[in-house]
């Protein structure tokens, strides 16, 4: 399988995976757990959409 390949996967399982409620209720409680307030959580979550953001922008389209 070609690297290309293989990142573009990744980047596509990680997206499923961001439209899961249960992963940002783990990733809020893992958050809650380490400490983080509520501004820390507000800037790791907007990085985190950003980046979302860029990669769905660069993916192409999976055929229907």
């Amino acid at each position: 399988m070609s690297q290309r390949k293989e990142s573009t996967q990744m980047f596509t399982w990680i997206l499923d995976r961001l439209k899961e409620p249960s992963t940002w209720a783990g990733l809020s409680a893992l958050a809650l757990a380490i400490g983080l307030n509520e501004a820390e959580w507000s800037a790791i979550g907007s990085a985190g959409a950003a980046i979302a953001g860029a990669v769905a922008v660069v993916l192409k389209e999976r055929a229907a």
